[in-house]
């Protein structure tokens, strides 16, 4: 997971890095963007890291989430096939039965 990834990085050369290279792939403003970037360039060490540990942060809730809506995702289509699945035994029996009632 990224939130891992993320939370095993030490050096600050990496750290700042990747807010970065976070930043310019946000769907913002180019404008905002510099913004941003520029901002970093005034941060110190201990503002970039608590910083960085509210985006680890914010990053892991975002996996989390993405994992339950997955899980809830996959239920849904698991209860779905069972209840096609059921349906179409059903299907076979009301035929089965069908036919041995007319021969």
């Amino acid at each position: 997971m990224l939130s891992t990834f993320l939370a095993k990085q030490k050096k600050y050369s990496h750290k700042k890095k990747l807010i970065e290279t976070i930043i310019v792939s946000l769907h913002i403003e180019d404008s905002w963007k510099e913004l941003y970037l520029n901002a970093l360039s005034v941060m110190s060490q201990e503002e970039l890291d608590i910083l960085y540990v509210k985006l680890t942060g914010f990053v892991e809730k975002i996996e989390l989430k993405e994992i339950s809506d997955i899980k809830k995702q996959s239920f849904t289509t698991i209860a779905w096939m069972r209840k096609k699945e059921a349906e179409e035994k059903t299907r076979d029996i009301n035929a089965v039965s069908f036919l041995f009632h007319n021969i």
